[in-house]
């Protein structure tokens, strides 16, 4: 749920829909090969719903190294863009907000 304490149920599950359809595109959409392996483990929407942290960890990699980790944040770089647009699409919403990548230690799938 929501990590934000003065969030409320409308901010929680904004977050929750962002997370589900940021997965489902990494899972069906999204076709450079270094992402193949990676998944979205949080969102956390800003409270003004315009910008989103997305956290992601590589399932049964506790902790990639620095040269794989930079090579990943680059892809999810150049696929931002895409990213936002079909969220747009999908969620049919005014806006998407901006999406910062940051990789999660703790999160880190198994």
């Amino acid at each position: 749920m929501s990590r934000n304490p003065g969030a409320g149920y409308r901010h929680a599950r904004l977050q929750e829909l962002l997370h589900e359809e940021l997965n489902i595109l990494l899972r069906n959409e999204i076709a450079d090969p270094d992402l193949h392996d990676l998944v979205f483990t949080t969102v956390e929407l800003s409270v003004d719903y315009r910008n989103a942290r997305v956290r992601w960890a590589i399932p049964g990699n506790s902790s990639p190294d620095a040269a794989v980790r930079r090579r990943l944040e680059r892809a999810l770089s150049r696929a931002s863009a895409f990213l936002r647009g079909q969220l747009a699409f999908a969620l049919d919403g005014k806006f998407v907000p901006q999406l910062r990548f940051s990789y999660d230690a703790a999160g880190a799938v198994t």
